[in-house]
């Protein structure tokens, strides 16, 4: 049974994005129903209607499958092995209606592809993947009226054509609407909502992957960390609706003097924390620098100035997560203790402005 759960369950990669976290529990379900489905076809053509050419082709089809599901558990990608599933799904449906030669009960599975494909890719990867199995259909049809005695043709395509339009659309509706409200949830689950800028569950997955990306690549990023000076005493002398404002302003601020690539975070209470990808030690300084000037000459509603003091450092390959952010945190409380309105390096240097 542990065996069984873990076969099922989806690679835990995903288990912070509860869209892309449906999506891997279908892929991962699919593409073993898609093993278990192929396998036992196979062996039905072979064993019981002899028609090897067929099994053959479809234990083909069961070593892709199984190569997919490789990679997708291993390298925990989705894109390539869905779209391997949804077309495997899709050649399944046709087959079953080029079997039937004009039966009719085939085609009420044609609404099972949607259902399958739309969560599976998503609203607009989905309707250009669904558009392409209509048109298989057709050439079906067309292929089908040339070949097979068939009676009506005209109205069986008919109302075959309504069933895929009106079923794909409600199920493109739906789709749409639930993929919306997670994509709600998980923006609010990942912004501060005070700020607008990430949240520190956030910010602890974007450090998480710069490291990653850091020891992969062999490259260096930096970090500063800042925090607001006497922000308490404001708060007791001037409110906290300033407070608040004030931490807007600054989050405006320093979202306007970071580059793209940067990721800024409000860490907790006063405390915002500003990720540099491929950043040099003398660059996250010098940013340091630019961003004290910045915040010592703006004018912030009702106080009359505000400052803040810097923590700075630079993660490189084989340097420890843990070892690297307390030192980071201990260059801050150093900066405050030096006078604050200023900045420190880590691994004890320490530059005043």
């Amino acid at each position: 049974m542990p065996s069984l759960k873990r076969l099922l369950a989806p690679p835990q990669h995903f288990a912070q994005d509860p869209l892309l976290f449906h999506r891997a529990q279908l892929l991962n379900f699919s593409l073993l129903a898609l093993i278990a489905v192929m396998t036992t076809a196979a062996l039905f053509n072979l064993i019981v209607l002899g028609d090897s050419t067929l099994a053959r082709i479809q234990l083909a089809m069961v070593a892709t499958i199984l190569l997919a599901l490789w990679h997708f558990r291993r390298r925990a990608s989705l894109q390539g092995p869905a779209w391997l599933a949804s077309s495997c799904a899709g050649a399944m449906l046709l087959y079953l209606i080029i079997h039937a030669r004009g039966d009719s009960s085939p085609y009420l599975m044609l609404l099972l592809y949607p259902l399958f494909a739309y969560p599976l890719h998503g609203p607009r990867a989905a309707t250009l993947a669904y558009l392409v199995f209509v048109a298989a259909v057709l050439a079906v049809f067309a292929y089908g009226w040339v070949h097979w005695d068939v009676v009506n043709p005209a109205r069986k395509l008919f109302n075959t054509l309504v069933a895929l339009v009106v079923g794909g659309g409600i199920i493109y509706y739906y789709e749409h609407t639930r993929e919306e409200a997670l994509n709600r949830v998980r923006i609010l689950s990942m912004t501060d909502p005070l700020t607008g800028l990430w949240n520190r569950t956030m910010f602890d997955e974007m450090l998480a992957h710069e490291i990653a990306t850091t020891q992969r690549h062999q490259r260096c990023f930096s970090l500063i960390l800042l925090d607001i000076d006497h922000f308490k005493h404001i708060n007791d002398t001037l409110g906290h609706d300033v407070g608040d404002t004030i931490l807007r302003e600054l989050a405006q601020l320093l979202s306007t003097r970071r580059r793209a690539s940067d990721g800024l975070a409000r860490w907790g209470g006063e405390e915002f924390a500003l990720i540099l990808p491929d950043t040099s030690r003398q660059q996250a300084e010098q940013l340091a620098c630019d961003l004290l000037e910045t915040i010592r000459a703006h004018r912030f509603p009702h106080a009359e100035r505000v400052t803040a003091s810097l923590g700075v450092g630079t993660f490189c390959p084989g340097n420890d997560r843990a070892t690297f952010f307390r030192a980071i945190d201990q260059a801050l409380y150093r900066a405050k203790r030096q006078g604050r309105d200023r900045h420190a390096m880590t691994d004890d240097e320490q530059t005043a402005d």
